[in-house]
């Protein structure tokens, strides 16, 4: 019988599921806070958008760039709270037990 592996990355991934609902949620977060931000009128944020020309381009700017750094800043964090075993763990997961060796290096000159 032939057996079919799945190939990591695809849509049904838990991974990438995990790394996109996080980025999602940063990104609405991020969006919350330049709205807060603007709300609020922190250092005359608001009234400086309103007299600006652009005042539109300024928030969707500012709006962007608090989205991609709250949404990579989720997206990292669930990334590195995967729990994984390390190659130099020992079987138990406890590094006290592992014995370290002296490697012999030769030195040239």
């Amino acid at each position: 019988m032939v057996q079919i592996r799945r190939q990591p990355g695809g849509p049904n991934d838990p991974t990438l599921r995990l790394v996109l609902t996080h980025a999602l949620f940063g990104a609405a977060l991020g969006l919350f806070f330049t709205v807060a931000l603007v709300a609020l009128d922190i250092q005359g944020l608001a009234t400086l958008l309103r007299a600006s020309e652009s005042g539109i381009v300024g928030f969707a700017l500012l709006a962007g760039g608090f989205m991609i750094t709250c949404g990579s800043l989720a997206a990292g964090t669930a990334l590195m709270t995967i729990p994984h075993g390390d190659d130099d763990d020992h079987q138990d997961g406890d590094r006290a037990a592992l014995q370290y060796q002296p490697i012999p290096v030769r030195v040239r000159r």
